[in-house]
């Protein structure tokens, strides 16, 4: 698709370096602590790999040394030394005329004036118009990063490697994301004083210079702390100048030394002297020349005014070559040599072109190298002047013979043709300077015949039209060959690797069309049916040309592409006309859409801005649609993916003739696309008044620009659309940091549902990074919480604050270890996260990881976080969860099992208490200890005994099995077994009494409390008659008593309650009846009224006992409770 009008796009993806290439020499080991910083390395190699792609390294030294002496009129120049010792960053442009010697003394300042330092570092970039990338403002930043990461490996930060990530194959052809790791990298402190030398930006391509000085302007604009230096050189033509004078960057940030002054002219004048003298020198003493004869050769070349370095490089390699200076030479052949020097440089070219041995080749090799996209390589060159000068090939095998001939025979063919006017640099062909191709050119095709016609000369001798035509035949012929029919390339192939199989495929795929619309001319007949072969959806060359060009789109292929699509894609007209005329493409008709975006013919064409197309397919009329079998008539309002129909493509690149033509058609203005916008929204938003007048005739009810681009916006921030949103926010009606949803903004929202591309356009937009909603969530927060990766490393790029918490005291880390998202763990913590940090409610990451069950995530942050409150987890787990592999993950990575809460109890006693078998299992396999004593003295298995109402043997077992003392007390005396009937007194369970008794537990009274303390009393007191049978099955004395203190069965009858069942059990089990106090006081269980027994519930109702108060004295019926066992014990 075509990219958004106003944005930069490197459809080719090239890239730029001019410097040493990476060298990796020895071995790597990784182990250990190593492998992290192996990893990094690793990453640093990738992105400095990005830099590197597909770029020849040595643009700087195509061009000649300086000659001592020379260059002076610059380096000793106050204007330079101020720049240069200036401890501020400040920009200095050098301008001069052509042929004045810029690109030499940019390469001399490079080697030897300011050459990279321990505290300097010097990059720079050397544009060239006719190098493959070297017209690139992208190469450039591309080659300025690799030299500055080269030379401190320290600035290629982590945050410049995650945006390399982010951004995958676009990172190093997209500018912007260049420039800001540029600027990341100058504002390092580390960074130093940072030297960048540009030359000849003139040379830059036209939209990508204006958006480079755009950003110089910025860059000076703005308070900078780093210390950034520009050296600019270029020819003084008026956008730069106006660019670099521009009122945004301040007069203190700019310096302008012109070389086109008359002083300063007078100066190079000289110093093109000092180079004419040392030149001389060199040939006379190649050709053997006499001092004399010296003198004359330099005399006649200083003769001629307005020299420049260019004129005299020509000029003495013309005299060089000439064969009379090497044989018999002497000062008369020399002055017949010089007698016609030429005056100009354009003269000089002349006379290099006029000594071709072949003016037609050298004509057909001329025009190729003037208009190709990019310098052919030697074989490239060879193959296209082969099929562009018409010979009938066609496949690779008719041109074994040609192509298998070394590239040094292809090298000397061509100096042959063209001599200095062509250089062969790293196998690939150039014309030698910018100023040749201004030679040769002409605009007006009319003139350029008329000169040929005449033999006028070479000057102005060539169209570009007529050029490009030449080169679009060589590239539609290649793409016939047969072995892209025999050999296809498929959807799983890998296009590079076939590109180096076949030589020129990449150029001719990629270029043909492009060469076919700028000739201007109109295939028809024959030609025109030849390249609707060419685009043939069918056809498996049609498939494997156009997957070879769509891979440099960077986008998904088409599937399904008809030949319409294609043909009106390219905005191949006379083939469209031919298609339907001939009713050739009946498969898919007229309304086919491919299988990717489905979007018809018309809409690719009125994307691209070919009204002709457009024309061609709305004049359709339905009838002829019907008959031709192409279905129903166009649908002009048709739809795609994105429910965008032609007319918004139209509006989105203001193609005002297809706007026009498709509103003659019927478009409809109003069809919404996914994000609500519709042709006329769009068309509000874009400011171009010609558009909105366009469509505003055919509007009713509009609402606001205002309310439309907010309506727009917050559709497409839902959706992700960063196409939608960066045309929005070009608009300049875009409060970037209100709130907008939610008490959410712009940023917020597309955090939260993971618009990485949005979110990174937002952000450069000015967008607060650090925006809370209601519950304090922070972009980072959201990003983390929802795993929204790409999200995450954006926002970290930007500095987001890592420790950002909100209103629960999460911070991003937490939200993500909460969730389970590991790989968000990790970039948090590789950036220094507090893995410790807590929320309102104390709990670390590792513990709200664990409480949600997040295995992976819990074993990733036990190595790294504090264990010291983790056992809480452990119980939390088991209280929610039963999670036994939770707690073997915990007790793997080294949580303290004898950790205590404020009460001193560890994660054995409480599993123990609450019964959790499994658990205290799991904590005695890991060593916990069974003696360890809470602040009240009780041990684990007193915890145990308590057992709240369950019986659990195998704890008892377990803890028994390990060491623990079955008779330990606490601070008040009790055993475990004592502590378990005195817990089972509310509980009514016997259960863990039993099974302690068993295990040999003693039953004997003991201390308690400073007194006396029976279990049997206890028991009786529980009145819990199975408790009591089972102690006195047990061996308890049925007839102890306290110091002082009654018997059990006296115990039992003064119970105020029922205790018919242990009365019984008592007497059953043979207690006395009668109890003498130690001063001879007798009570005796009532004989009269029980008959000897205790047999009815309603004889105890009387409650009724005969005492004698004193030994000897009466006996006296009474009530039970009106009796102190003290008055008789």
């Amino acid at each position: 698709m075509d990219p958004v009008p106003g944005t930069f796009h490197n459809r080719e993806a090239n890239v730029g370096l001019q410097a040493n290439s990476v060298n990796i020499t020895g071995g790597v080991t990784i182990n250990g602590a190593d492998t992290a910083a192996a990893s990094q390395n690793e990453k640093e190699i990738r992105v400095l790999g990005a830099l590197h792609k597909s770029i020849e390294k040595n643009r700087k030294d195509r061009n000649p040394d300086r000659v001592p002496g020379t260059c002076e009129w610059f380096t000793t120049h106050q204007t330079f030394q101020d720049w240069k010792s200036s401890p501020s960053s400040k920009i200095l442009w050098v301008s001069a005329d052509p042929g004045s010697g810029k690109s030499v003394l940019a390469k001399y300042l490079v080697d030897s004036i300011l050459p990279s330092t321990e505290a300097r570092t010097t990059c720079y970039f050397f544009f060239k118009d006719d190098f493959e990338g070297q017209g690139s403002a992208v190469t450039a930043i591309c080659c300025i990063l690799y030299q500055l990461f080269s030379k401190k490996r320290t600035l290629l930060s982590k945050e410049i490697i995650e945006r390399f990530e982010i951004a995958g194959e676009g990172f190093s052809s997209n500018f912007t994301e260049l420039w800001n790791a540029f600027i990341f990298a100058i504002k390092d402190n580390s960074a130093g004083e940072v030297v960048c030398i540009l030359d000849a930006l003139d040379e830059c391509k036209g939209n990508e210079r204006s958006e480079l000085i755009g950003k110089l302007q910025k860059l000076y604009r703005e308070t900078n702390e780093s210390n950034i230096k520009f050296l600019v050189t270029s020819r003084p033509i008026f956008e730069i100048r106006n660019g670099l004078h521009h009122q945004e960057i301040p007069e203190s940030s700019l310096i302008h030394l012109s070389g086109e002054s008359e002083a300063e002219i007078l100066k190079i004048s000289r110093e093109i002297g000092i180079f004419i003298k040392a030149r001389v020198e060199g040939i006379g003493e190649k050709a053997g020349l006499t001092r004399a004869e010296r003198r004359m050769l330099l005399g006649r070349l200083t003769s001629v005014k307005n020299r420049t370095y260019l004129w005299v490089y020509l000029t003495l390699n013309l005299i060089e070559s000439d064969p009379r200076m090497n044989i018999g030479i002497s000062e008369n052949r020399i002055q017949n040599i010089t007698s016609h020097l030429p005056t100009t440089v354009n003269e000089a070219y002349e006379r290099i072109l006029s000594s071709s041995c072949d003016l037609r080749e050298a004509k057909l090799l001329l025009k190729i190298l003037v208009v190709a996209a990019r310098p052919l390589q030697l074989r490239e060159m060879c193959l296209a002047m082969q099929l562009a000068s018409g010979d009938n090939y066609h496949s690779y095998k008719e041109l074994e013979m040609i192509m298998g001939q070394s590239e040094q025979r292809i090298r000397d063919y061509i100096r042959d043709l063209c001599g200095l006017f062509v250089v062969v640099i790293e196998s690939a062909v150039y014309l030698i300077h910018q100023t040749a191709k201004e030679f040769l050119v002409s605009n007006d095709r009319s003139g350029a015949d008329q000169r040929a016609e005449q033999s006028l000369g070479w000057r102005n001798s060539l169209h570009v039209g007529d050029c490009h035509l030449v080169l679009f035949y060589a590239c539609a012929r290649h793409l016939f060959f047969a072995e892209f029919e025999s050999d296809p390339l498929n959807a799983e192939g890998s296009v590079p690797e076939y590109c180096e199989k076949y030589v020129f495929l990449e150029y001719s795929a990629n270029h043909w069309a492009a060469h076919l619309r700028s000739s201007r001319v109109n295939l028809v007949g024959r030609e025109a049916e030849r390249i609707l072969g060419l685009c043939d959806a069918t056809s498996k060359r049609c498939m494997t040309w156009f997957r070879v060009y769509w891979a440099g789109t960077n986008t998904n292929f088409p599937s399904g592409a008809t030949t319409l699509i294609i043909a009106s894609y390219f905005g191949l007209l006379n083939v469209v006309k031919l298609l339907l005329k001939s009713r050739l493409d009946k498969r898919a008709g007229i309304n086919g859409v491919d299988g990717e975006y489905r979007r018809s013919a018309l809409s690719w064409a009125a994307g691209g801005g070919y009204g002709g197309v457009v024309e061609e397919i709305l004049s359709v009329p339905g009838w002829e649609v019907i008959w031709v079998s192409f279905g129903r008539a166009v649908e002009v309002d048709s739809v795609d993916i994105y429910g965008r129909t032609p007319l918004t493509y139209a509006v989105w690149g203001r193609r005002m003739a297809v706007i026009k033509q498709l509103l003659g058609a019927g478009a409809r203005i109003d069809l919404e696309d996914d994000v609500g916008g519709t042709p006329v929204s769009y068309a509000i938003c874009s400011g171009s008044d010609d558009v909105i007048q366009q469509l505003l005739k055919r509007a009713d009810g509009i609402d606001s620009r205002d309310s439309i681009i907010t309506k727009l916006f917050l559709s497409a921030l839902t959706k992700g659309r960063d196409d939608v949103v960066e045309l929005l926010l070009g608009t300049g009606n875009i409060d970037i940091n209100a709130e907008i949803l939610g008490g959410r903004t712009a940023l917020l929202e597309s955090a939260r549902h993971g618009h990485d591309r949005v979110a990174l356009l937002l952000i450069s937009n000015g967008a607060n990074i650090e925006a809370a909603d209601d519950d304090g969530r922070t972009p980072l927060i959201y990003a983390a919480k929802r795993e929204h990766r790409k999200t995450v490393q954006v926002l970290l790029e930007y500095n987001a604050n890592i420790e950002a918490v909100d209103k629960y005291g999460w911070t991003p880390l937490m939200s993500a270890a909460d969730k389970g998202h590991q790989t968000i763990v990790e970039l948090l913590l590789e950036r220094g996260a507090d893995v410790n940090a807590t929320d309102n409610y104390g709990r670390t990451p590792l513990i709200l990881a664990a409480i949600n069950q997040q295995h992976e995530m819990v074993r990733a942050l036990l190595g790294r976080a504090d264990h010291a409150e983790c056992w809480k987890t452990v119980l939390d787990i088991w209280m929610r969860t039963q999670d036994d592999e939770m707690v073997q993950v915990l007790l793997s990575g080294g949580i303290d099992t004898e950790a205590a809460d404020e009460l001193g109890r560890t994660p054995l006693a409480r599993a123990v208490e609450m019964g959790y078998s499994s658990l205290a299992g799991l904590l005695l396999d890991k060593g916990a200890s069974v003696r360890t004593t809470d602040h009240k003295g009780c041990t684990p298995l007193h915890y145990a005994a308590t057992g709240y109402g369950i019986v659990d043997e195998q704890i008892l077992s377990q803890l028994l099995a390990k060491g623990a003392d079955i008779e330990a007390t606490d601070k008040n005396g009790f055993t475990p077994l004592f502590t378990a009937v005195d817990a089972h007194k509310h509980r009514g369970a016997i259960g863990t009494v039993r099974a302690l008794i068993e295990k040999g537990a003693s039953i004997k009274t003991r201390i308690v409390r400073r007194k006396p303390y029976s279990l049997l009393y206890e028991a009786i007191g529980a009145k819990n008659v199975l408790l009591v049978q089972l102690l006195l099955d047990k061996g308890a004395d049925i007839e102890e008593r306290g110091k002082p203190g009654p018997t059990p069965l006296f115990c039992a009858l003064r119970a105020k309650n029922d205790h018919v069942g242990i009365l019984r059990t008592l007497l059953r089990r043979g207690a006395k009846r009668e109890v003498k106090g130690a001063k001879g006081q007798t009570l005796v269980a009532c004989v009269e009224l029980y008959s000897g027994f205790l047999t009815t519930p309603e004889a105890l109702n009387h409650d009724r006992v005969k005492v004698q108060d004193v030994p000897g004295g009466p006996w006296v019926t009474k009530s039970i409770h009106d009796i102190e066992a003290s008055d008789y014990l």
